[in-house]
């Protein structure tokens, strides 16, 4: 039973899929698919039954599961106390975000690799439980993102808190105004993906509003949303910092007590890696 075997075994049992743990673990599926048959053959045990949605654990599984997770965790403790024997100058730093959440992160990993040139940074794009997935299971170093609640099994700091604004057509009316938002009720809405921290926020704002949007569209990319709501297809409340970036032109209003989006950086439970220390201390200039 190798180290690599049980790291592909507990991705696949985290994802209830082989191709989603393949991607995450930065792996090709059929090599994933490989290791996972060769653990099963060593031990002479199905670890998974396949579903025509992914896989799901057998009994067995469930078991070696256990075992895998608190052996995998006191792995990335042994690594990240190595890490601080042997300094941050190489290596790889892994970073994670959803693609809602960090417009200004690829300046930041820009700068980053300019200031460290020999440390290699892999960058992956993924949704909110994938990337608590990945943080507690010490794959990526740090993890941008929004939350809904706090997860168990890793480190949670703040990052930074800003208002959400109207995003609207450059000739709409209330474009350039200050506005409560009830004015938007009855209007076609842009909402961020289900089960995203941006979306709950808009929903719980418009609720105490008395009303719920109809969600026409359901776009986390901020330039998506940003050309959805040029061509006059609804509007959004977005992160301000939407608003400031390059892409389509739209206009905005700002919002009487606007709601709030908050980003926080995650990272394993052992501790950070010091590359992955010293990516912590750029992302929070963010």
């Amino acid at each position: 039973m190798e180290l690599r075997q049980l790291e592909y075994f507990a991705a696949v049992a985290r994802h209830r899929h082989f191709t989603r743990a393949a991607e995450a673990l930065y792996v090709t599926q059929p090599a994933l698919s490989q290791q996972v048959r060769r653990l099963e053959a060593e031990l002479g045990l199905q670890l998974f039954r396949r579903t025509s949605r992914g896989v799901e654990l057998t009994a067995a599984g469930e078991d070696l599961l256990a075992h895998a997770e608190r052996i995998l965790g006191e792995v990335a403790q042994a690594r990240a106390d190595m890490d601080r024997h042997t300094g941050a100058s190489r290596g790889v730093v892994r970073v994670a975000t959803t693609a809602a959440d960090a417009p200004r992160l690829p300046a930041a990993l820009a700068a980053f690799h300019h200031e460290h040139p020999h440390i290699q940074i892999a960058l992956r794009q993924g949704s909110a439980a994938e990337l608590v997935a990945l943080t507690q299971a010490g794959t990526v170093d740090v993890a941008v993102l929004a939350l809904t609640g706090t997860p168990p099994g890793v480190t949670v700091a703040p990052l930074t808190d800003e208002p959400l604004r109207a995003a609207l057509p450059v000739d709409d009316e209330l474009a350039g105004t200050t506005i409560a938002l009830e004015e938007l009720r009855g209007r076609p809405f842009i909402l961020a993906e289900p089960g995203t921290a941006l979306r709950d926020t808009v929903l719980q704002a418009t609720q105490r509003a008395g009303f719920s949007p109809l969600p026409l569209f359901e776009v986390g990319d901020p330039a998506t949303v940003r050309f959805l709501v040029k061509e006059g297809l609804g509007v959004g409340l977005v992160p301000a910092s939407w608003l400031e970036r390059p892409g389509p032109v739209v206009g905005a209003a700002d919002l009487r007590d606007p709601p709030r989006h908050r980003l926080s950086l995650l990272t394993p439970s052992a501790g950070a890696s010091p590359a992955g220390r010293l990516l912590l201390e750029r992302l929070a200039e963010l």
